[in-house]
């Protein structure tokens, strides 16, 4: 049985440099059907972006016209230095995780600390679907 992040995460990374606008990110998530983009910057990652993030962002900035003259970027609202687990880490530690930080995804990463995929909510339904429906 497969228990362990590596084999529930999200491998396929889609990333944004800090740098980003707001808006070019929203659309990646959009066209992507995801919610959560992973922040790197050179080789490192520097954060986590939720679709709540840029949701909160640009409310904001509608409620105040003159923040929008200088459109804030990707580094300026996300989540910086997110808490990562390990690939070799349990899929109950993760959603334990989760659950006591109240964040939906995670970002996992290997023994060296490269970033090698995200764990998010989704996974880990899918996790719970196919142990509980397996035959």
């Amino acid at each position: 049985m497969n228990e362990l992040v590596r084999d529930w995460m999200t491998a396929n990374i889609i990333s944004v440099p800090p740098s980003a606008s707001i808006d070019e990110a929203d659309l990646i998530m959009q066209n992507r059907g995801i919610r959560r983009l992973a922040v790197i910057e050179g080789d490192d990652l520097a954060g986590i972006l939720s679709q709540g993030d840029v949701r909160a962002a640009k409310a904001t900035a509608s409620a105040d016209r003159a923040e929008f003259v200088t459109a804030p970027t990707v580094g300026t609202i996300m989540t910086p230095n997110p808490i990562t687990i390990p690939e070799t880490a349990t899929v109950g530690l993760a959603a334990k995780t989760m659950l006591q930080l109240k964040v939906s995804g995670l970002p996992v990463v290997d023994q060296d600390g490269e970033l090698r995929g995200i764990l998010s909510e989704s996974d880990l339904f899918r996790y719970i679907v196919e142990r509980t429906t397996a035959n």
